[in-house]
């Protein structure tokens, strides 16, 4: 008998388990489609009636009920679109475009409703009751189409959401790479290697700037990068007096910077 109920109670887990990894793909399913199957019956009565009363082709027809009923999906998505746009910005302009969509939209209604039971009040006997339905399917798409809009935003979101972890993530291994290069850099000097080719041009990002950097070591530090760091480390004489020359400091304060710079790297004497 524990046997039995052992194995019940697994099959009604591993029921529970399937259905909560199917409800989202089903509900993503239905926000996607429906908003397309819905029109359809409205669609199919609107083509034929019109078919008959204004003497359409078939493509004609089409045509005419893919606008209709697709102009209907298009301002129902503006309108969810305005309405999360007002409520995120609180903007009264904002609000003026929510009821603006919000007239279209209820102009469209009408006139699918009243396009419709006109049609086929025209090529048939059409009830009470037949108006009735008409009027509750012509709602349909609209109820669908807001749902479809909504599902919109969310993937709008979730792609924004992607793309900035992405940015991050690549922002985040730039910075480990450079990390990696300053570390080897900073190990290279330590054990006596000259990274710098008695050819090579000065750091652009150093040697290069004239006067617009502070004096004071302190406030210096901030403005340095890495290679700054390593380039002012290691400079020989002749590039501290260019430094000295180009930052209008006396060559004094110049080694005092690169005895700072050495003393932060880890590396001894100036």
């Amino acid at each position: 008998m524990e046997n039995k109920t052992d194995f019940l109670a697994n099959v009604f887990d591993w029921i529970g388990i399937t259905f909560e990894k199917f409800n989202p793909a089903a509900f993503r399913f239905l926000s996607a489609f429906l908003p397309y199957l819905t029109p359809l019956p409205v669609a199919v009565m609107t083509s034929n009636s019109a078919s008959q009363f204004l003497g359409f082709s078939k493509t004609m027809s089409g045509v005419f009920v893919f606008a209709l009923e697709g102009m209907g999906l298009w301002f129902t998505s503006l309108l969810v679109d305005s309405v999360v746009d007002w409520i995120k910005s609180k903007n009264k302009k904002s609000f003026f475009i929510v009821l603006l969509f919000g007239f279209v939209v209820s102009i469209y209604v009408y006139i699918l409703v009243s396009l419709n039971v006109t049609l086929e009040r025209a090529v048939g006997d059409v009830s009470e009751e037949l108006s009735s339905v008409i009027t509750l399917l012509c709602f349909l798409p609209l109820l669908s189409g807001i749902g479809n809009g909504y599902y919109k935003l969310q993937l709008e979101e979730r792609y924004k959401r992607e793309k900035k972890d992405e940015e991050a993530r690549h922002a985040e291994k730039e910075n480990l790479l450079e990390n990696n290069d300053y570390k080897l850099k900073r190990l290279a000097l330590r054990q006596g290697i000259n990274i710098f080719s008695p050819d090579a041009e000065e750091s652009e990002s150093f040697a290069k700037v004239s006067h617009d950097r502070p004096r004071d070591w302190r406030k210096l530090r901030p403005t340095l990068s890495n290679e700054d760091l390593i380039y002012l480390a290691n400079a020989s004489a002749s590039e501290l007096s260019t430094i000295a020359k180009e930052h209008g400091i006396t060559l004094r304060t110049a080694q005092t910077w690169r005895g700072n710079a050495r003393g932060e790297l880890g590396l001894s004497g100036e």
